[in-house]
């Protein structure tokens, strides 16, 4: 070449040095300035400024297009940006220069092995990948941002890296072919840096041995080293029933799993940026099946333990003990409770996946784990059954016979308890692989949107949907869309030309079938924007024919390359069958172009025209043509019932992309076999501005509100703002969007709508003219009770509150919002569906998408992808494990090849947390309150319980007194009392006067009443004020016990009086109103109490107290007493001296 080719001049100071081309190209490819202009660098048409870039430990001055978003900017300068130190030669702190750092390599690369015409296409070419860089357009797998560039940044102007960097890094491998010879040849090469991975998935096998299981262990390390992730299959190594050589049996396969799970732990993708990803398979036939269905079921239930019971206990303690000394009643109680449990320690165990407990305290952390159900499952389970198990040394031997659906309520039983295994749909993978003549494809990448041959990569990139959808006009830019899906193939291509690979196998397999995968993010967003629903016919129709329109422009630009720069090596042993998988494409997008407005009877005849009129397309075992057309009906609801305006618009794309897949078939060759699925984009979606203002791959929003805990440590706080933009297209006015932000995202929403400004935000909020809900119903209450403050005040000081332990309940609703659409009141409930989510929003929220939403997504998309979708279908924390099993059997029904579960509140910890009632469960907050009511209620219970009457009987032996009286000397009786073990006066009986007279009789029934209240509980001391003093005759002078042992009670007003004063003596206040001690006491049974014999004491001589006997007294007329006796003629009183008679004295 000549040297003035060498030098590609982008704009004023900016030369990128271009290497020498090969010699034997055969052609390059034309690229037009299609979003870009020849004289203006994509840089200068949009303006850069300097902001802060934070992301958990990461904190730097960045230079960054000021359309980017907080977020986008945090993460992606976080993951993305080189060095540590600007004292680095490495260091980036511009977005531009990790723009440079992609685009500027692979033009390099494009024109070192002739990808482009001429200078002016690699021109144009930079220009364009660059544009679609800087506005979000596009973003490749995040191995292409870890490793790409730095080898070549010299050529651009930047430190010259190569001697740094010369022999360091693992060991890789080459694949190319030799120019002289023609033949493949695998290189070991010694700088990884010169040839970066820049794949994201490995699909690697493992043999029956033990020099292959260890060989594995190294294969994915260097796989992780690089920062991508793999997929392996064990049902190749022997159950654990099976026999070794010699003496012993196997160890199975899962104990050797766990030792690459361990080691995958250690490994962080990309050094130090995120964790490592496996994908772990068993077939449904493997002996070991049902205990690998478990192993992390049981895995998941120590951490649930561990995180949940164990953190919530010790983040409970300190409130225990505040509570215990100055907290209410019911907070004592409930205190005492928790501090009574016993607990190791008082630490509470970081819930993250770098975490000890799912870092390094539990197993298969790193790894999903799915079982592939081959065609003969299905078959099994549709016929009602049984099923066998085989061993894998010996495949006559069976091992296990059992019902076909035990296999499946096995799998759904797990999920329920841990969203895990997922399944893989064997039969349809393998229908739609274009590799069914060389091999059975049977293993995944982690994420399970790449299916291909074992010892293969995929090099991903996805497209930001909405980028390419009007909302206002609801129009899809087609051509733009084919061309940039065009040149994501360019990039994807040159990463199998240039890239290194962790193992020769992989080498080898990459170079053979160049796969490639391309796809969206933000499908869900760019629907909620057109205002459709996600689940309607209406929104899986109009994402089908995006994603169709997506792989049909990939294989016209494959076949582009395949004319220009040759095919894959493996075409012509595969030809037949990738043009077998062409056709059925062509003949899915043919009935879905014509599926709108058409009824169950209309595509039952058009499935019949479409059988004869494409004969031959692919065909698995018990599957073709008719099965895809038929499973691709049941992803539809009604698509009779469809909306024409919702679909009229979508209709040319829908036919232009017929056109391309027609022309698809009629190309002679192929530069790749595989070309497009749609990846999780979880990082990349921060690029793509999706992260937080739209949603990843296929998927819905989670919830519009929603807080994200990463897999490096921290949580962010995202709102999704698409939100907004389909209340604009739904034709709310940008007041009420704004609105919407309040009532959905409180005040942190607000601010963000308003970009953080506080006058916009004041502005806003002094708008009257919208019906309030309950957000703008809590603002105004605030507003009302702090008279005087200003509202920017308040809000400045709510913020500073924000996360304050004492925020009444109207703060933290004006502060977070309700999370969800349901409480605006000027929102029509027709258009509630469009802002439905995976999740309930918010504590109060009842709207969801139904699984079965997630299903028909999933089957829509099938067919018009060469992968699947990565995908989890949610359900909320109420569905059932028989739930789970329907959804299991609509997947495989509606030919979708494999599904992820996530039952909400099923795992200790989860990527997206929300204020749903699930979520909310093991709030510290929340569950000591619950404690405090119930104690409270409990308590109140007791207490209405202890406030009914309850008699408490004495004991069949009880201890008793007996105390003789008189009254008078015309009155005798004895009174006996029981007591309680304790000493407690528990009855009285006894008997006065003549047997079976009046006064006998009821001076028995008043000993009865008086004692059947004292065992209802009244106290003794209440009862004897309220009989005290009672006065009736017979009264006066009385005498109570005998001899050595006589009271000095001398008088009583009545026989119930007396009585009074007999139990005072026997139950003196001094002794707590137990009986009192006698020199008689004694011990009996268990219990000492000191009591007097319970026979009558032994009469003695009464003494002589020079008083007449008052066997005649009568009750004093004036005090009462019964001691008004004859004197003489007349009657005196004993006790007051009061007389009358006739005497005059």
């Amino acid at each position: 070449m000549e040297e003035s080719s060498s030098r590609l001049v982008l704009r004023e100071n900016d030369i990128l040095t271009l290497p020498g081309r090969g010699t034997n190209l055969v052609g390059g490819l034309t690229v037009p300035h299609s979003l870009t202009k020849p004289d203006v660098h994509p840089y200068d048409a949009v303006s850069w400024v300097r902001k802060t870039a934070e992301f958990q430990k990461f904190q730097r001055e960045v230079e960054v297009p000021e359309h980017w978003g907080p977020q986008a900017v945090n993460i992606t300068a976080g993951k993305y940006l080189f060095g540590s130190s600007p004292d680095q030669p490495q260091y980036e702190d511009s977005f531009q220069q990790l723009f440079d750092r992609l685009a500027n390599t692979y033009t390099v690369w494009g024109w070192k092995h002739g990808y482009f015409a001429a200078l002016e296409d690699a021109k144009a070419f930079n220009y364009e990948l660059k544009h679609m860089l800087v506005r979000q357009m596009w973003a490749p797998n995040s191995p292409v941002w870890f490793n790409v560039g730095l080898w070549e940044q010299w050529r651009w102007g930047r430190p010259d890296l190569r001697e740094l960097l010369g022999n360091r890094g693992n060991k890789a491998f080459k694949a190319h072919v030799n120019e002289s010879t023609s033949e493949l040849v695998i290189d070991e090469i010694s700088n990884v840096y010169a040839h970066p991975q820049a794949s994201a998935c490995f699909l690697t096998e493992v043999g029956d041995s033990m020099e292959s299981i260890l060989h594995h262990q190294v294969t994915e390390g260097r796989i992780f080293a690089s920062g991508s992730g793999v997929g392996v299959n064990l049902s190749s190594l022997r159950s654990s029933f099976e026999p070794i050589a010699g003496r012993g049996a196997s160890s199975g396969p899962i104990p050797f799993n766990r030792g690459w799970d361990t080691m995958a732990g250690a490994i962080k993708s990309g050094g130090k940026t995120r964790r490592a990803a496996r994908m772990v398979i068993m077939d449904s036939d493997h002996p070991d099946v049902f205990t690998f269905i478990t192993t992390k079921k049981e895995q998941e239930d120590l951490a649930k333990i561990i995180l949940r019971e164990h953190n919530l206990h010790a983040q409970l303690l300190p409130l225990a003990r505040e509570k215990r000394l100055n907290g209410s009643p019911a907070e004592k109680v409930a205190a005492e409770v928790i501090l009574t449990l016993p607990v190791i320690n008082d630490t509470a165990y970081d819930p993250g996946m770098d975490g000890l407990v799912y870092a390094d305290t539990i197993s298969h952390q790193n790894a999903n784990h799915c079982v592939s159900l081959k065609p003969d499952y299905w078959t099994a389970y549709y016929a009602e059954g049984n099923y066998r198990t085989r061993w894998i040394t010996q495949p006559n031997q069976v091992q296990d016979t059992f019902k076909a659906e035990d296999l499946l309520k096995a799998i759904a039983d797990s999920v329920w308890a841990n969203s895990e295994p997922g399944i893989h749909n064997s039969d349809w993978i393998n229908l739609w692989s274009p590799f069914k003549a060389v091999t059975t494809i049977n293993t995944s990448n982690p994420c399970s949107e790449y299916f291909a041959p074992n010892g293969t990569s995929c090099n991903l990139s996805s497209f930001n949907a909405k980028a390419f959808v009007d909302t206002g006009k609801r129009d899809v830019d087609v051509e733009t869309l084919q061309h940039c899906a065009r040149l994501a193939m360019l990039c994807a291509d040159l990463n199998v030309e240039e890239g290194g690979f962790p193992t020769p196998e992989v080498a080898e397999g990459t170079y053979l079938y160049r796969t490639t995968g391309i796809g969206y993010a933000n499908l869900g967003g760019a629907l909620m924007a057109l205002g459709i629903p996600y689940d309607s016919d209406e929104g899986r129709w109009i994402v089908s024919q995006l994603v169709s329109m997506l792989s049909a422009s990939c294989w016209v630009a494959s076949a582009e390359m395949g004319r220009e720069l040759g095919s894959y090596l493996q075409y012509e042993q595969t030809r037949e069958d990738l043009q077998q998988v062409l056709t059925l494409h062509t003949a899915v997008q043919d009935f879905a172009q014509r599926l709108p407005q058409r009824g169950p009877k209309q595509q039952q005849k058009l499935l019949g025209e479409l059988e004869k009129k494409y004969p031959k397309s692919a065909r698995y075992q018990q599957l073709g043509l008719r099965q895809a057309l038929d499973a691709l009906a049941r992803s539809f609801e009604s698509p009779a019932s469809m909306k024409k305006e919702w679909t009229e618009w979508a209709m040319p794309l829908a036919k232009k992309t017929m056109e391309l897949w027609q022309a698809v078939g009629k190309e002679p060759a192929f530069r790749n076999s595989f070309v497009s699925l749609l990846a999780p984009t979880g990082t990349i979606s921060a690029p793509l501005s999706c992260y937080d203002a739209g949603t990843t791959s296929a998927e819905p929003d989670f919830s519009l509100v929603k807080y994200k805990m990463l897999a490096g440590g921290g949580m962010l706080t995202l709102f999704n703002e698409i939100a907004l933009e389909g209340l604009l297209t739904l034709g709310y006015s940008e007041r009420q969007a704004t609105e919407a932000a309040l009532e959905v995202a409180g005040v942190k929403g607000l601010f963000a709508v308003c970009r953080q400004s506080l006058e916009r935000v004041a502005n806003h909020l002094s708008f009257t003219d919208i019906a309030a809900g309950p957000v703008r119903q809590a603002f105004q209450k605030l507003r009302n009770a702090a008279a005087g403050q200003g509202m920017e005040e308040l809000l400045a000081d709510l913020q500073r509150r924000e996360f304050a332990p004492d925020l009444s309940p109207d703060e933290r609703l004006l502060l977070n919002g309700k999370g969800h659409m349901e409480a605006l009141p000027w929102l029509k409930s027709e258009h509630l569906p469009v802002f439905d989510c995976s999740m309930t929003g918010g504590a109060d929220g009842k709207r969801f998408i139904q699984p079965k939403g997630h299903m028909r997504m999933l089957g829509a998309i099938q067919p018009f992808i060469s992968g699947a979708t990565s995908k989890t279908v949610n359900l909320p924390a109420a569905a059932t494990p028989e739930v789970i099993r329907e959804c299991l059997v609509d997947c495989h029904q509606m030919g979708i090849k494999c599904v992820a579960l996530y039952r909400e509140d099923s795992k200790g910890v989860t990527v997206f947390q929300t204020q749903s009632p699930e979520g909310r469960r093991w709030e510290i907050n929340r569950v000591w309150n619950e404690l405090v009511h119930q104690v409270a209620h409990t308590t109140e219970d007791l207490m209405t319980e202890a406030a009914k009457p309850r008699r408490t009987k004495l004991p069949g032996v009880r201890h008793a007194q007996t105390v003789k009286w008189s009254i008078g000397g015309s009155m005798e009786g004895f009174l006996t009392v029981g007591v309680y073990p304790d000493g407690r006066c528990g009855e009285i009986f006894g008997f006065a006067g003549q047997a079976g007279g009046f006064a006998g009789g009821m001076f028995g029934a008043f000993c009865k009443s008086f004692s059947i209240s004292l065992q209802y509980g009244v106290p003794l001391p209440s009862l004897i004020e309220s009989f005290r003093y009672v006065s009736f005759d017979p009264a006066g002078f009385t005498k109570v016990g005998d001899g050595p042992n006589q009271t000095s009670i001398n008088s009583c007003k009545s026989v119930i009086d007396l009585c009074m004063q007999i139990l005072e003596w026997l139950f003196p206040e001094d002794n707590d109103y137990r009986l009192r001690s006698f020199e008689g006491s004694r011990q009996i049974g268990e219990f000492e109490v000191a009591v007097s014999p319970a026979v009558p004491l032994p009469e003695a001589e009464a003494p002589d107290d020079g008083l007449p006997a008052n066997k005649s007294a009568m009750t004093c007329p004036k005090c009462g007493s019964l001691s008004y006796v004859l004197d003489g003629k007349c009657r005196s009183c004993r006790s007051c001296g009061y007389k009358d008679g006739g005497c005059g004295e």
